[in-house]
């Protein structure tokens, strides 16, 4: 393995943030978070460091952030230090990605983006000169050097840009910025830090707890299938105790009855008697037969229970019932009904989007229609690496509808931060990112 040649001093990192111009106001929301900032820096920045180190340092950086501003933020950063080296320590192109262990393709866009957003008038020599595609391209032992040879007005170029949005970005006001802060204070504290070591340690816990959760999906699986089987075990026991099969009963019929066998001349007598009984007597008898049968064989079933499950199921108001707020509103869009906004609230949206274009189209629209005006003097809806840049101000009486409008873009999420500062009369400051996923 080749030796690490290029070993970064305290005075490298010194002239680094320098030279990018990082305003440290906006960043330390007016210094209230400049120590946490210095802190941060000063550890991940460490004398000593070589080049490839400080790029696992920025490739644990975006494995652990998740969200769209903070994840740019590193990007722009690490793309800015990587432009540095190759400007200040003179290296060409092929050793500088064989020194950090980057893909030089990559590499090599990265400095014809930065070149031409600094002299976009030579942007055919620029693509020319930076259209390196594999190791076998003619220019991938292209230097600095040998740039200003050509071009003098080159040398001394600073890092930084009109108008440049990831050196002012408020990084700090947003929650993760914390949790990544005391995180990467345990792992970064360790001087032989590792970055494989530590995402192959998050990729074996990725697949334990997704074992977990197998074998917990499975077991309750067991469970539901079991516990249906002995519900219907139960409830054939019920309606077999519940259902009685009935018999006919013929109490009226005279069992004791006997018959008797006659002589064969007695039978002709009967047959030629003649019996006189009272129509009366007959019908009467009838009558009471009948009576007494339907006593004897009328029998009734017992009466379906039907019970209440619970008072508590019902609607309070069944007029109100329909205007109740939905678990999608408290959810999806923060529970704008009962929101207060005030004069020194600050409002960030990030909207995550697959047709990132659209749904900036979508809210350049919006803009017109509330009368919506920038907060600064970057316009409104600029592009930045990984989605686009919206710093606004709203009319707090708009102010509502217009966030509600803007959730409806595409999958939102808001979040409210308190400066120290004040708003104009009538206006609230809004962000908002939206990230091309």
């Amino acid at each position: 393995m080749k030796q690490e040649t290029v070993i970064l001093k305290k005075s490298d990192f010194e002239g680094f943030r320098e030279w990018i111009s990082l305003d440290l106001e906006a960043i330390t929301w007016q210094g209230r978070y400049s120590s946490e900032f210095e802190e941060f820096w000063n550890l991940f920045f460490v004398e000593g460091l070589s080049f490839r180190q400080m790029m696992d340092r920025f490739s644990y950086a975006s494995h652990v952030v998740k969200i769209g501003p903070l994840s740019s933020w590193f990007i722009w950063l690490k793309e800015k230090l990587i432009t540095y080296i190759f400007i200040y320590r003179r290296i060409d192109l092929h050793e500088l990605c064989q020194e950090g262990d980057l893909d030089i393709s990559q590499v090599a866009n990265t400095l014809r983006t930065f070149f031409l957003e600094k002299y976009p008038h030579l942007d055919g020599p620029f693509n020319d000169v930076f259209q390196v595609g594999n190791i076998l391209s003619d220019n991938i032992y292209i230097s600095f050097p040998m740039l200003c040879e050509v071009y003098p007005a080159l040398d001394g170029v600073s890092g930084s840009i009109d108008y440049e949005v990831m050196a002012s970005m408020e990084i700090t006001l947003y929650e993760e910025w914390h949790s990544f802060f005391e995180k990467m204070k345990k792992d970064l504290i360790h001087p032989h830090f590792n970055f494989a070591k530590i995402k192959s340690d998050a990729t074996f816990k990725q697949q334990f707890k997704f074992a977990r959760e197998l074998l917990g999906l499975i077991i309750l699986g067991i469970l539901l299938i079991y516990g249906v089987k002995v519900s219907n075990e139960m409830y054939e026991k019920h309606l077999t105790n519940r259902i009685s099969i009935y018999e006919p009963q013929f109490m009226w019929l005279d069992k004791t009855l006997k018959f008797k066998k006659i002589a064969q001349s007695e039978l002709d007598n009967a047959n030629e008697r003649v019996l006189k009984i009272d129509f009366d007597q007959i019908q009467t008898a009838d009558t009471d037969k009948k009576e007494s049968t339907l006593n004897e064989t009328t029998t009734f079933g017992t009466e379906s229970d039907v019970s209440l499950t619970s008072w508590d199921s019902l609607p309070k108001d069944f007029d109100a019932t329909e205007l109740e707020q939905s678990d999608y509103e408290e959810k999806r869009k923060g529970g704008f009904r009962d929101y207060a906004f005030g004069n020194r609230k600050v409002f960030r949206v990030i909207i995550n989007s697959v047709k990132s274009q659209d749904s900036r189209d979508k809210l350049q629209e919006l803009l017109k229609r509330y009368g919506v005006t920038q907060a600064d003097n970057v316009k409104p809806g600029l592009a930045v690496p990984g989605g686009y840049y919206f710093n606004l101000y709203v009319n707090r009486r708009l102010l509502k509808e217009f966030l509600a409008n803007v959730m409806e873009v595409d999958d939102s999420i808001l979040y409210e931060s308190r400066t120290s500062r004040r708003n104009p009369p009538g206006q609230n400051k809004v962000f908002i990112w939206v990230k091309s996923l």
